[in-house]
């Protein structure tokens, strides 16, 4: 974070709050083994937020980066082809497919936690990888590391009093779209040099 602190100032001065939720690349020639719950103050008006919930104005936002849950089938494929698993460290040696699990299985069990409170509040959730594989981008319909990128929780989105689901990842902009009374939707700027920012909107807002 040392490094951009120009950026953290920019962000302060012109938004009113905000909450950064850390995605695999964050952890990039990093350790990944520090990340489980986090509310870490970058400002008087950043967070730093995983596994975490966060009341504002009447609503509850719930934050998690939600690594996705890879099959045994996919295990040899997804830590051969992923940069995760060449770059990230988990304590003192290289991070892998059954570290990503269980880091799964702790944003997991947070998310069925935080959404079991009763609440007035109105729900919004905020993840980095995606909670379903519905409305999924075409191009990566048949990619044999679709695991590596979203979790399929539609039972769980179903089961619960969601606003919206905010989520990101796949570094493609698909429309917004309903899993029972749940908008899911995403707003990614991804990579500019590969083009990966066609749909992104720097203006879109939510009204809840």
């Amino acid at each position: 974070m040392d490094d951009h602190q120009d950026f953290f100032n920019y962000i302060s001065r012109h938004f009113k709050m905000t909450f950064w939720i850390p995605g695999n690349h964050e952890y990039y020639y990093y350790r990944v083994d520090n990340s489980g719950v986090l509310d870490t103050k970058i400002r008087e008006n950043i967070f730093l937020v995983n596994n975490c919930i966060k009341e504002v104005s009447g609503v509850n936002l719930i934050f998690s980066t939600l690594w996705s849950n890879i099959s045994q089938a996919k295990h040899w494929t997804i830590q051969q082809a992923m940069s995760d698993f060449k770059v990230i460290k988990y304590k003192d040696r290289l991070f892998n497919v059954d570290d990503y699990n269980l880091l799964h299985q702790e944003s997991k069990e947070f998310l069925q936690k935080a959404l079991a409170i009763k609440s007035d509040n109105k729900t919004i959730v905020a993840t980095h990888h995606a909670p379903t594989f519905v409305n999924y981008p075409e191009k990566y319909l048949n990619s044999k590391i679709n695991e590596a990128f979203a979790t399929n929780l539609t039972d769980l989105i179903v089961d619960s009093n969601i606003d919206y689901w905010i989520y990101g990842h796949h570094h493609s902009n698909v429309g917004d779209f309903q899993i029972g009374n749940t908008k899911l939707v995403t707003n990614q700027l991804g990579c500019v040099k590969y083009n990966e920012n066609i749909g992104y909107n720097n203006k879109a807002i939510i009204t809840i």
